[in-house]
C-alpha cells in the first residue's frame, strides 16, 4: 500500500515545514520524513486547500463559467507539519529536510511504539487506530489538569481514569461535589469504592478556621480575639482525648466565654462575647454533620481503593474547610510515612470544580495546602488532578504546577490563553485546535506522553452521575401518568377567600 502523503515544499526549518499533499490529510495525523539517516516524526497542525482556476475571480458569472473546467486535478492541498523529533530518541533534528523530501503516513508500528507503551489506557488517536496509554508515574507525580467547557466529557474522562487507576490498585481520593462518582460502576471491572463521610476534627482546627465554621464574621475582630483566647486556654488545660464528643469540646469553649462575661476587664465586650456564644451554640446544632473529635481523615482512607468524599450537600464555605483539612492531613501523613519507613504510600487526589477551591483572584483555605502539594507533593508520593470548566478563574500558580493536561473544547480566548500561560508545551497551533474539538476529544500534553496527541477519549463503559438529564424523556414519562390536561383556575383557590 502506497503511504506517500506528499512532498516538502518552500523554506524549511528543523521545527516546522510545509508540504504539498497528494490527498487530504487530517489535522492531528502523524507523518514520517526520512533524511540524513533519521526517521523524523511530525504532526499535521493545519491544512489549507486551494484551486488555481478560481484564484483572483471575483465576478459570480465568471466564477460559474469556470466551474465547467473544475476537476479534482485543479485543487491543491498544503499542510503544515510540526517536527516532533526522531523516532528513536524523540530529539529535534539539528538540520531541516530539503524541499522535495518525501512525506509518508506514520506507520501503526511507529505510533504504537510512541503512544501504547504507558500503563493506563485513555483512548485512541483521533487520526489513527493506535491506542493511547499514559505513563502513570509521570501522570501522578507531575500532576494533571482536566479542562473543558461544560458538556464536553470531563466526567467521562475522570471515570475512565478512575477505572484504569483502580485496575492497577491505585489509592485515589475524589472530592465529589455533585455525587457524580458515589455510585460509579464499571461494566467490565469492579471499582473498589470507599465512600467517606466528610468530617473535620474541631480540636485540630486552627482558631480562625473553627470560628469561620461557626459563622463568625472575619471582620468581627473582638469576637475572634475572645474566641482565640478561650480556645487557647482550653487546649492548654485539656488534650483532645479528654473529650468524648464534639459537644463536650464546644461547651468547654462556651463555658470559658461565660466566665469572661463576669470579668470586669471584659464588661465592654459583653455583647461581642454573647454573640460569639450564640455562634458556637449554633455550630453544635447546624454543623453536626461535618464535625468530629478524636478523628483523623487518614483513618477513613482505604489503600488501593477509589475513596470518594461526598461533599455534595455542603455549602461552599464548609466544602473549602473540608478540602483544606483533608489535603493538609494527607500531606502531613505522607511526609511522616516517608520519614519513618523511607517508603512513600502514593495517593492521587482529584479536585472537582477546582476553580471554586483554588480560584485566581480570591483567597481560600484550600489554596495553601493544594499549592503546597502542587509544588512538593511528588517528593512524598502525592499527586493531584484539577478538574475545571472555567480555566481562566483557576489559580495560575497551581495550574502551572500541573505538567500534564487533558484539554477538551475551549472556546473563549481568555480560557485558552490562561491555559497556554500555564503550559509551555501548548503551542499556538495546538491552541487553535481547541475550539474545533468534538465531544470526547481532547489534546493531551505533558510528560505522561512522549509527544502531544489529539485523542478520542474512550467511552466509560458503566454508570456514573455526570451525564446530562434527558428532559424530553422525563417529561414524556410524567405525561404518561395521566396528569389532567386542564385545571379550572378557581380550583386552585380556597372558595372562602
Amino acid at each position: 500500500m502506497d503511504d506517500l502523503m506528499g512532498y516538502v515544499i518552500g523554506e524549511t526549518s528543523n521545527t516546522e515545514l510545509n508540504f504539498l499533499a497528494k490527498h487530504m490529510p487530517e489535522i492531528g495525523s502523524y507523518v514520517s520524513i526520512n533524511y540524513c539517516d533519521l526517521e523524523i516524526l511530525g504532526m499535521v497542525e493545519s491544512v489549507n486547500q486551494g484551486c488555481k482556476i478560481f484564484e483572483d475571480v471575483y465576478n459570480v458569472k465568471d466564477f460559474e463559467k469556470l466551474k465547467d473546467f473544475e476537476n479534482n486535478d485543479s485543487y491543491y492541498t498544503i499542510g503544515k507539519i510540526k517536527i516532533l523529533g526522531d523516532v528513536k530518541n524523540m530529539q529535534i533534528p539539528r538540520i531541516p529536510p530539503k524541499p522535495g523530501t518525501e512525506v509518508y503516513d506514520a506507520s501503526e508500528k511507529i505510533l504504537g511504539e510512541i503512544f501504547s507503551k504507558g500503563t493506563i489506557e485513555i483512548g485512541n488517536l483521533i487520526s489513527a487506530d493506535s491506542k493511547v496509554k499514559l505513563d502513570v508515574n509521570k501522570l501522578c507525580s507531575r500532576h494533571l489538569a482536566i479542562l473543558a467547557i461544560t458538556g464536553m466529557g470531563k466526567s467521562n474522562t475522570v471515570s475512565v481514569l478512575l477505572e484504569e487507576l483502580n485496575n492497577i490498585h491505585a489509592t485515589v481520593l475524589v472530592f465529589d461535589m455533585h455525587r457524580e462518582y458515589v455510585e460509579i460502576e464499571a461494566k467490565n471491572s469492579t471499582i473498589r469504592r470507599n465512600i467517606i463521610r466528610p468530617k473535620i476534627n474541631v480540636y485540630n482546627m486552627s482558631y480562625d478556621a473553627l470560628m469561620s465554621l461557626a459563622g463568625v464574621d472575619p471582620q468581627a475582630t473582638v469576637q475572634r480575639a475572645m474566641g482565640r483566647r478561650a480556645m487557647k486556654k482550653i487546649k492548654e488545660s485539656k488534650k483532645e482525648v479528654d473529650f468524648n464528643t464534639v459537644d463536650e469540646y464546644i461547651n468547654s469553649i462556651i463555658n470559658e466565654l461565660n466566665y469572661y462575661m463576669g470579668m470586669d476587664e471584659f464588661k465592654s465586650k459583653v455583647d461581642s462575647i454573647l454573640t460569639l456564644i450564640m455562634r458556637f451554640e449554633d455550630l453544635m446544632t447546624f454543623k453536626d454533620k461535618i464535625t468530629a473529635i478524636n478523628y483523623n481523615p487518614i483513618q477513613d482512607i482505604k489503600e488501593n481503593y477509589v475513596n470518594i468524599v461526598d461533599i455534595s450537600e455542603l455549602d461552599e464555605s464548609s466544602t473549602d474547610l473540608i478540602i483544606s483539612y483533608f489535603t493538609g492531613e494527607i500531606l502531613k501523613d505522607r511526609k511522616k510515612v516517608l520519614w519513618d519507613t523511607k517508603v512513600a504510600k502514593p495517593i492521587f487526589i482529584i479536585y472537582e470544580e477546582a476553580h471554586l477551591i483554588v480560584p485566581q483572584n480570591r483567597p481560600t483555605k484550600s489554596k495553601i495546602p493544594i499549592s503546597k502539594i502542587a509544588r512538593e507533593g511528588r517528593k512524598f508520593g502525592v499527586g493531584i488532578c484539577l478538574v475545571s470548566q472555567r480555566p481562566k478563574t483557576l489559580d495560575q500558580e497551581s495550574l502551572s504546577q500541573c505538567n500534564n493536561f487533558i484539554i477538551s473544547k475551549l472556546i473563549e480566548p481568555s480560557d485558552q490563553k490562561h491555559v497556554q500561560h500555564a503550559s509551555e508545551n501548548l503551542s499556538e497551533d495546538l491552541l487553535n485546535q481547541l475550539p474545533g474539538l468534538n465531544v470526547g476529544e481532547a489534546v493531551i500534553i505533558g510528560p505522561c506522553l512522549k509527544i502531544p496527541a489529539m485523542v478520542k477519549i474512550k467511552r466509560f463503559e458503566g454508570e456514573y452521575g455526570g451525564e446530562d438529564v434527558k428532559f424530553d424523556e422525563l417529561w414524556t414519562t410524567e405525561k404518561e401518568k395521566n396528569i389532567p390536561e386542564f385545571i379550572e383556575s378557581n380550583e386552585l383557590f380556597n372558595d372562602d377567600l
